[in-house]
C-alpha cells in the first residue's frame, strides 16, 4: 500500500510530511516507521497528519512510539498534526502527551519544526 507523503523546504528546513489514512494499527503503523527510517537522513522533521485517522489501535500505538525512538535517534523532529479530539484522547490518557509535540493545524507543525531547527529561536534558553 502506497503511504502518501509530501516533501518540502521552507526557511532551510526539509521536512516530510506523512498523511496516514483511516486508521493506524500495527501493519499502518510498520509502513509509517518504516518509511519514516528511509528518509530520516534526507529530513530536519517529520509531520504526520491525523487529520484522516478515525481509529488508533496499542499496536498502532506502539509504533507510534517506535517512530519517536526513531526521531530521537537521529536528533530529528517528530510533530503530530490535526488529531481529533478523540485522537488527542489517546496519547493523554496513556501519559503519551507528555513525549510527543503535538499541534493543531499543519502550518502550526511546520511553524513548530522551523523553530526548533532555528538555533536562533527566540525561546532557546541562554
Amino acid at each position: 500500500m502506497a503511504l502518501n507523503r509530501e516533501r518540502n523546504t521552507l526557511e532551510n528546513l526539509v521536512y516530510e510530511i506523512v498523511y496516514p489514512l483511516h486508521e493506524i494499527d500495527s501493519f499502518k503503523g510498520e509502513e509509517i516507521k518504516n518509511h519514516i527510517s528511509s528518509v530520516i537522513e534526507e529530513v530536519g522533521a517529520v509531520i504526520i497528519d491525523f487529520s484522516k485517522i478515525a481509529y488508533l489501535n496499542s499496536s498502532g500505538l506502539r509504533e507510534m512510539i517506535q517512530i519517536l525512538k526513531l526521531t530521537r535517534e537521529h536528533k530529528k523532529k517528530l510533530i503530530l498534526a490535526q488529531l481529533s479530539p478523540d485522537m488527542k484522547r489517546v496519547f493523554v490518557h496513556t501519559n503519551l502527551d507528555r513525549l510527543f509535540i503535538f499541534q493543531d493545524s499543519l502550518q502550526a507543525a511546520v511553524d513548530e519544526a522551523i523553530k526548533s531547527d532555528n538555533p536562533d529561536s527566540s525561546d532557546k534558553p541562554e
